[in-house]
């Protein structure tokens, strides 16, 4: 038995559901803000395509995903974060059956456990992260906001003593829980610190498209490395 599970902690999902069993407040709709999960049908033209091709759910896929839908993938990327050249499908994209399913199997590959490593990641956080960097060896680093009523997390505090074990540093933006927005001079200043660390960065972009201004999408990980030149996105993955 891997002795690394006895230090994962409770999933948080499992005691907030105890904890708002017997809450509902007075005269008021509860908004369900707990889980990420669609309130609304999909779309009639999604779950029509989706029925479209039900005759292939008896075949086991290939393992780096069809072609067809990496070609996809790289394009629409490509369009939306404006990266010249292109992705191209061939190197820079991989199908996952989830985002926490890339998240924590990328950690497994990057960390060696040998060498008292460390794993930054934003506070709040997803879980996910901490689990991850717990059963690859590591030892969760928490980057905490400068002020509570600011919550974006404040990388300028973390110490150069931490830097220089930092193995693998996770960001999620938009964030969850705090929907905080990291702009394009914050993760260009990460990209450097990754270059100059030797540590790779995680960004968790799963909220991308869930924005209140159609002119101002949220920026990416890799349109930021785009504009440093970077277009090899070397210690950039995003899931």
């Amino acid at each position: 038995m891997n002795p690394d599970l006895s230090r994962l902690r409770p999933y948080p999902f499992e005691r907030l559901a105890r904890l708002l069993e017997d809450a509902s407040p007075p005269d008021l709709e509860a908004i369900n803000l707990a889980i990420g999960e669609p309130r609304h049908a999909a779309p009639e033209h999604v779950a029509a395509r989706l029925a479209a091709h039900l005759g292939g759910l008896s075949r086991y896929p290939t393992t780096r995903g069809e072609p067809a839908l990496r070609a996809a993938l790289a394009a629409w990327a490509s369009r939306r974060y404006g990266l010249v050249p292109e992705l191209d499908p061939e190197r820079h994209v991989l199908p996952l059956n989830g985002s926490r399913e890339g998240l924590f199997a990328f950690a497994q590959c990057v960390i060696d456990r040998s060498a008292r490593p460390l794993v930054l990641m934003p506070n709040p956080f997803y879980q996910i992260y901490e689990g991850a960097a717990l059963l690859a060896g590591a030892e969760p680093w928490y980057v905490n906001p400068a002020d509570p009523e600011t919550p974006a997390p404040d990388f300028e505090a973390v110490p150069e003593s931490v830097w220089k074990r930092c193995r693998l540093l996770y960001l999620c933006t938009p964030g969850n829980p705090t929907g905080t927005v990291f702009e394009p001079p914050l993760l260009q200043r990460l990209i450097e610190r990754a270059h100059e660390y030797d540590f790779v960065i995680a960004s968790d972009e799963c909220y991308s498209e869930i924005y209140p201004d159609e002119a101002r999408p949220p920026p990416g990980l890799l349109q930021a490395a785009a504009a440093m030149g970077l277009d090899d996105y070397r210690r950039c993955m995003v899931f």
